[in-house]
């Protein structure tokens, strides 16, 4: 019996002893890297799923092998077991020393560079170069040069570095000779073809790009066509196919679009349903923008969506999620809206994130915000913030997102900025008959050390006139939501040609200002300043001649702002009033009480493409203490306010001497329409026809003074042009050219004038 149990002790010890050396090889007991030379032995094992004291497979080193390729590191990658070592036998990739391009003459250097991912002092990798070439292949049909051939190649060098070059043979531009509707049997050909962007070869599109073949371009036109027909009713319409063949050489293509427009549709009767609790869909209705049997339009329909989101944004739901569903019924050709509001619930502001304002300080940033951190969602109060951060002029672009938190009635708000330069410096430069050549020079920071803080140089020399000032504004003095600030100035004036005089002034302004409402401003400045009217020419104009001498000048005034405009430096939209008032004779040697007011509105036309503009400026001088205004305090009107007359070509003047006197009360009104000129977007070019008329009148005398001679009436003066708007890389450029249509007796005429400036 105990001889069977040894030998049953034998054959199981027999069986389990190829299974314990099986364990044993098996098992991973040390790991080596042979073949690393920039790259650490630890960072290769960083890599690996197999580590020391596991059961190595051939699963697992096909893993090892997949791991470490996709690290782009490694040219070459093996992996074996022996003894229950694991050796891990690499050839990295070389390092990228120089990456060049060679042949290419329409595409930049610098252009080129920026559409690849890899960069020079990266690892080189086979198949980021061969996801490069085809970003350059697309950036190449982007400039219209389909038929582009790239082909990449490396030069070895020492320490295992290599010279990436692209040699590239740029080809032809891949022009597009015709363009074809088939199917299209309510809009002609001539006119789908204004409505996509790709265009066909003419001669004089040479500065652009829209007759060259672009396959992102194509895409884009089939969503013109479809905007364009289901704006007019078109609810079925369809595009078969877009066939873009293709001449030998790849330099020209004809483009055929195969359409279904179907019947036109109008408008059924609207639903609103909502999932949302208490809330009540018949006070959404009045956010509908279309009615019951008009022509069936999608951009009504989408901008009733945008207007129900955002009340129900302002009123907390910063989720709100609202869609339409088309119902149409084809025998009566109506399509019926319902617009659908998904269940969501209102949510409160968590945090606010300022990301990528390197140089503007965090507080500049929040002090724009008309929302709090703990505050219910509010959509105006966020884009109203938005607005205020982008009036700042600190930042190219501002992007607020709203991110979800832990808390389901939380959110975040991420403020994403991209600074732009603050610095700038205008160069502006003209010549007139009046005052000869001129040039001028301003320099700006208007966001001083990143606190928002603004420094004004400003200095302008003419052939008779020298202006010299130095501002600086703190928009929020001693953290509070009041700005303050001062100027100093110096100026001086040869007016001899138009008055017969010359002058000077030195002084200095301290302001104040805050806000009373959102859109409403008010300052207030306390100006000093001393003036001398010199050099007055032996045959001036006796009411001239009177106002030789130093005067001094001590007022207060006041500003008040409503201010709707879109965008303050380039207004689209919007509207803006003003109210100007100073009172002098606190101190000095002049008393006068002055007003002005200034209204202007712009209203986008045609796809908001065309910008009409008008404006109105009127003011009125009133002494008191029985004194006369002085020569320096009037009004004066040229080129400014009416274009096509030279400065102080316009009001009261001694026909005698020739001089312009001022006058003490102006009105003028402006109309400006600007428009685009068919150049491409990039070159940033736009037309502007504008209109002009006002008058300059009031010229009182003291008694004893004789009206010999003197024009002083109130015909209104009225002129016309056009002009070219121009924001080149140089900086913004203007010209415009005036014509006077009706003129005052002794009035002066100048027809062009241009300004120049750039940035730093």
């Amino acid at each position: 019996m105990q001889g069977m149990h040894r030998i049953l002790l034998i054959m199981i010890i027999s069986l389990l002893a190829p299974i314990e050396s099986a364990y044993s090889a098996q098992k991973i007991t040390e790991i080596r890297v042979e073949g690393v030379e920039r790259i650490s032995a630890g960072t290769v094992e960083a890599y690996l799923p197999l580590h020391q004291g596991e059961i190595y497979s051939d699963e697992k080193a096909d893993q090892a092998v997949k791991a470490l390729y996709n690290t782009g590191f490694f040219a070459d990658v093996q992996v074996g077991e022996h003894g229950g070592i694991l050796t891990i036998k690499v050839k990295e990739n070389p390092l990228v020393n120089k990456i060049a391009f060679e042949g290419n003459h329409k595409v930049e250097d610098a252009d080129l560079l920026h559409a690849i991912t890899m960069t020079e002092r990266s690892i080189y990798s086979t198949s980021q170069v061969q996801s490069d070439l085809q970003k350059l292949f697309t950036l190449y049909r982007k400039h219209g040069r389909s038929g582009v051939q790239i082909t990449p190649k490396l030069i070895q060098l020492d320490q295992h570095r290599v010279n990436l070059v692209y040699e590239i043979d740029e080809g032809g531009r891949s022009y597009i000779n015709n363009i074809v509707f088939l199917g299209n049997k309510r809009f002609s050909n001539w006119r789908l073809q204004r409505v996509i962007a790709s265009k066909e070869k003419m001669w004089y599109r040479f500065f652009s790009s829209v007759d060259t073949y672009d396959q992102d371009r194509v895409a884009l036109d089939q969503e013109l066509l479809r905007r364009f027909y289901m704006e007019r009713g078109y609810a079925d319409f369809a595009i078969n196919s877009v066939r873009t063949e293709a001449a030998p050489g790849h330099q020209s293509y004809i483009m055929t679009f195969a359409l279904y427009e179907g019947e036109e549709y109008t408008h059924g009767s609207p639903k609103i349903e909502s999932a949302i609790k208490g809330l009540d869909t018949k006070a959404l209705e009045q956010f509908i923008t279309f009615s019951e049997g008009k022509t069936f339009d999608i951009t009504q329909v989408e901008e009733t969506v945008d207007r129900i989101t955002n009340y129900l944004g302002d009123h907390g739901y910063a989720f709100a999620d609202v869609d339409y569903r088309v119902n149409k019924d084809a025998q009566k050709h109506q399509a019926s809206i319902t617009f659908t509001i998904n269940e969501t619930y209102k949510v409160y502001v968590n945090r606010i994130n300022i990301k990528n304002n390197t140089r503007t300080l965090d507080k500049v940033v929040r002090r724009e915000f008309r929302i709090a951190e703990g505050d219910p969602y509010n959509i105006s109060k966020i884009q109203r913030s938005r607005q205020r951060l982008q009036n700042l002029g600190f930042f190219k672009s501002v992007e607020l997102r709203n991110v979800r938190t832990q808390n389901a009635d939380r959110l975040d708000i991420d403020v994403e900025v991209e600074e732009t330069s603050t610095g700038s410096i205008n160069f502006g430069a003209g010549y007139n008959t009046m005052d000869g050549p001129l040039a001028m020079v301003a320099l700006s920071e208007t966001n001083f050390l990143g606190k928002g803080q603004q420094v004004d140089i400003n200095a302008s020399k003419a052939q008779r006139a020298l202006d010299l000032s130095f501002g600086f504004t703190e928009p929020y003095f001693l953290d509070m939501p009041l700005a303050a600030g001062f100027d100093i100035f110096s100026t001086s004036k040869d007016r001899v040609r138009e008055s017969s005089y010359k002058i000077r002034a030195n002084g200095g302004v301290l302001r104040f200002g805050y806000e009373l409402t959102e859109y409403l401003y008010h300052g207030i400045r306390y100006n000093l300043k001393q003036e001398n009217i010199f050099d007055v020419s032996s045959d001036a104009s006796a009411l001239i001649k009177s106002q030789a001498g130093k005067n001094t000048v001590s007022s207060v005034g006041h500003t008040l702002t409503y201010d709707r405009l879109d965008d303050r430096a380039d207004p689209r939209e919007g509207y803006i009033l003003k109210l100007t008032q100073d009172l002098a004779g606190v101190g000095g040697q002049t008393h006068y009480f002055e007003s002005k007011i200034t209204a202007a509105y712009y209203y986008p036309l045609y796809k908001k493409d065309v910008i009409v503009g008008i404006t109105g400026k009127a003011g009125h001088i009133l002494p008191w203490n029985g004194e006369k205004i002085r020569l320096s305090d009037r009004f004066f009107m040229g080129s400014d306010e009416v274009r096509g007359f030279a400065i102080a070509g316009v009001g009261p003047r001694d026909t005698a001497s020739g001089d312009s006197l001022g006058g003490h009360t102006f009105y003028v009104s402006n109309l400006e329409v600007s428009f685009p000129l068919g150049l491409p977007e990039e070159l940033s070019v736009r037309g502007v026809a504008f209109a002009d008329a006002g008058s300059l009148f009031g010229l009182s005398l003291k008694p004893g003074e004789s009206k010999a001679n003197i024009v002083d009436d109130r015909a209104i003066r009225t002129s016309a042009g056009l002009g070219i708007i121009w924001n080149s890389s140089l900086g913004r450029l203007r010209f415009d050219y005036g014509w006077p249509i009706t003129k005052g007796k002794g009035d002066k005429s100048e027809h062009l004038r241009f300004f120049i400036g750039t940035n730093f």
